[in-house]
């Protein structure tokens, strides 16, 4: 039992992706929000869920991330975070491959501005 109890917790951190090797790179897409951190999020999440059931949110210092998982389901696909300002919030939007205009992930990130 003590083995199990010891080896649980690493397995759960195994399981969480972490934004990897997306944040070495530019974010694909940058945008400003009059809103908060949380109200964009409350905004963003569903829609995304709705796309990608994967999509998961972390709290992060001053806001969120948002993670969609890739298919092998190891590392970040797509990941968005979005940080407090004196104005509202920052929104990085990091991509594995590039984003279309119309990709229906930016879409929403767009539509909840």
């Amino acid at each position: 039992m003590k083995p199990l109890l010891l080896t649980l917790p690493l397995v759960l951190l195994a399981a969480c992706s972490s934004p990897g090797k997306l944040k070495e790179e530019a974010p694909a897409l940058r945008l400003e929000s009059g809103k908060s951190p949380s109200v964009y999020m409350t905004c963003l999440l569903p829609k995304w869920q709705g796309i990608r059931s994967a999509s998961t949110v972390t709290e992060i210092r001053f806001g969120y991330r948002l993670q969609v998982p890739a298919a092998s389901g190891d590392t970040a696909e797509v990941l968005l975070e979005t940080t407090a300002t004196d104005q509202g919030s920052d929104v990085a939007l990091y991509r594995r491959n590039a984003p279309s205009p119309d990709d229906a992930l930016t879409l929403a990130a767009r539509s909840c501005l």
